[in-house]
């Protein structure tokens, strides 16, 4: 019996058919395997797919196209896993589609964009009081004035 993958840097995905740990380009081309056999209508995929024929080829070719596509330093696993589970990649079946990189592009500007936002907080530094009330004073208020003896007990 094979020892299962440890989580690692490398390897922070699991596989869908398996359940272990593996890098996003195997993540990656397992999810467009299952697109495809979903297509084609050939069924549920079996366990460990990508070491059995017809599917053990088209897992190596998608391999090999997203780790091209990871190589590139303009885009993220991020940005590639967001892009692969997008509805525009509904109906494209293989990495190497002539619009999937433009669509990885799209989505990979997108997680930029977010990675870059950051809200500015204004706070005062010398802040002393709350926020002053209006209105009637409940009754934590005047159990606290009679506690410090601004207010005189009234029935």
């Amino acid at each position: 019996m094979m020892k299962q993958r440890k989580r690692t840097e490398k390897s922070k995905y699991k596989h869908e058919s398996t359940g272990e740990y593996c890098t996003c380009a195997a993540y990656v081309a397992e999810i467009m395997c299952k697109k495809n056999a979903e297509n084609k209508n050939v069924g549920s995929l079996p366990y460990k797919f990508w070491s059995k024929k017809p599917w053990d080829w088209t897992f190596k070719r998608q391999l090999f196209a997203a780790n091209k596509i990871l190589k590139d330093k303009n885009i993220s696993e991020q940005g590639l896993v967001r892009a692969i589970n997008s509805k525009e990649f509904d109906k494209i079946f293989s990495l190497n589609h002539p619009s999937a990189i433009s669509i990885i592009k799209k989505h990979q500007l997108i997680v930029d964009q977010e990675q870059n936002k950051v809200q500015e907080i204004e706070y005062k530094k010398d802040a002393k009081h709350r926020k002053k009330k209006l209105g009637k004073k409940n009754i934590f208020d005047r159990i606290r004035g009679i506690e410090d003896g601004k207010e005189k007990d009234q029935p």
